[in-house]
C-alpha cells in the first residue's frame, strides 16, 4: 500500500486573505499617523509646559512600540509562521492584548500623579504655546479618527483578538484627543490662570480615569483567556452531531480535542479508515466532515487527521 504524508505546514506559504491584508494595513497606517505626531507632540509640549501633551506624547509612544510589536505578530499569525502551540497563537494574541492593558494602566497611573501634583504646583505657561498646542492636538483628533476607521473597517467581524485590541485603544485615544483639544483650548483663553489650570488638571485626570478603565477591561477580557478552556457544551454537541450524520463513512473515531484558543474555537478530529479505501474516498469524507463542523460553529478551525485503522485482528494477537 503506498503511504501518503501530509505536507509540512512550515514547507509551504499560505494564501493571505484580503480581510487579513486589510488588517495588517490598518494598524501600519495607524503606527505611521501615530510615529509622525510623536515628535510634533514632545516639542510642543515641552514648549508651552502642558501635562497633557506630555501625557499624550508618553501614551502615543508606548502605544507606537506596542502597534509595532503587534503588527510582527499578526503578520506571523496570519501567515501561518507560528507552529509551537498545539491549538493556535490565541494565547499570543491574548498576552499582546494584556501587554496594551498594561501600558495603558501604567500611563494613567503617571497622569494622575502629575495632575495631582500640577493642582498644588501650578506651573508658567504662555497662551501663545497653548494655542499652537490646541492646533496640533486638533490635527491629532483628526488623524485619530482616520484610524479608528480603518481599523473598525478591517477588524469589526470581532476575529482577530490583536484588532479588537487596537480598535478599542484607538477609541479610547481618539476620545483623549478630544478633551485635551477642548482643555488646551480654555487654557490658552485663560493664559495659563487658574481657571486654565484647572482645566488642564480635570483633563488630564479625565484622560487618566480613561486610560485605567480601558486597562481594566483589557485585563479582564484577556486573563481568563489565558486560562484553559473547553469548548461550551452546545458546541461539543455541534461536533458530536456532525460526527454521527457522517458515521457511516468512516470506520473508527480515534479522538476528538477541542478548546478555544483566545476567542477561536479550535477543533482537532482523528478518524480511523481501513487500509483498502482510496486516498480519495479518505479525502471526500475528512473535507465533508470539517466543512460540516466549520458551518455549525461560527469562526472555527478545524482539522481532521486521517489515520490508517484496521478492524480485523492481526494474525497471532486476540
Amino acid at each position: 500500500m503506498t503511504t501518503h504524508t501530509r505536507p509540512n505546514p512550515s514547507s509551504t506559504s499560505p494564501v493571505v486573505s484580503a480581510a487579513a491584508l486589510q488588517r495588517e494595513r490598518s494598524i501600519l497606517v495607524a503606527t505611521l499617523l501615530d510615529l509622525s505626531m510623536l515628535g510634533p507632540y514632545i516639542l510642543v509640549g515641552l514648549w508651552a509646559n502642558s501635562l497633557m501633551m506630555l501625557a499624550e506624547a508618553l501614551r502615543g509612544g508606548l502605544l507606537i512600540a506596542l502597534e509595532a510589536s503587534l503588527l510582527v505578530l499578526l503578520r506571523r499569525i496570519q501567515r501561518g509562521r507560528i507552529h509551537s502551540f498545539d491549538y493556535g497563537a490565541g494565547k499570543l494574541e491574548q498576552f499582546a492584548n494584556l501587554g496594551i492593558g498594561f501600558a495603558m494602566g501604567l500611563g494613567g497611573l503617571w497622569v494622575a500623579g502629575a495632575a495631582a501634583y500640577r493642582w498644588w504646583h501650578p506651573p508658567d505657561q504662555q497662551s501663545i504655546g497653548l494655542a499652537v498646542a490646541a492646533v496640533l492636538a486638533t490635527a491629532n483628533v483628526v488623524q485619530n479618527a482616520a484610524a479608528f476607521r480603518g481599523m473598525w473597517r478591517a477588524g469589526r467581524d470581532g476575529s482577530s483578538v490583536i484588532m479588537v485590541g487596537q480598535i478599542r485603544a484607538r477609541l479610547a485615544k481618539l476620545l483623549c484627543s478630544g478633551v485635551v483639544v477642548v482643555a488646551l483650548a480654555i487654557n490658552a483663553m485663560f493664559d495659563g490662570g487658574p481657571i486654565g489650570t484647572l482645566a488642564e488638571v480635570l483633563g488630564s485626570s479625565f484622560v487618566s480615569l480613561l486610560m485605567l478603565e480601558l486597562a481594566i477591561s483589557m485585563w479582564r477580557q484577556s486573563l481568563p483567556s489565558l486560562l484553559d478552556r473547553t469548548l461550551a457544551e452546545g458546541q461539543q454537541e455541534l461536533i458530536n452531531r456532525s460526527l454521527a450524520a457522517h458515521f457511516e463513512r468512516y470506520d473508527a473515531l480515534v479522538s476528538v480535542r477541542s478548546r478555544l484558543s483566545g476567542n477561536t474555537p479550535i477543533v482537532e478530529i482523528v478518524l480511523g479508515f481501513e487500509p483498502h479505501r482510496t486516498v480519495g474516498d479518505v479525502q471526500r469524507v475528512v473535507d465533508g466532515v470539517s466543512s460540516e463542523v466549520r458551518e455549525l460553529i461560527s469562526g472555527s478551525m478545524v482539522v481532521v487527521v486521517p489515520v490508517a485503522w484496521s478492524v480485523t485482528p492481526v494474525r497471532g494477537q486476540p
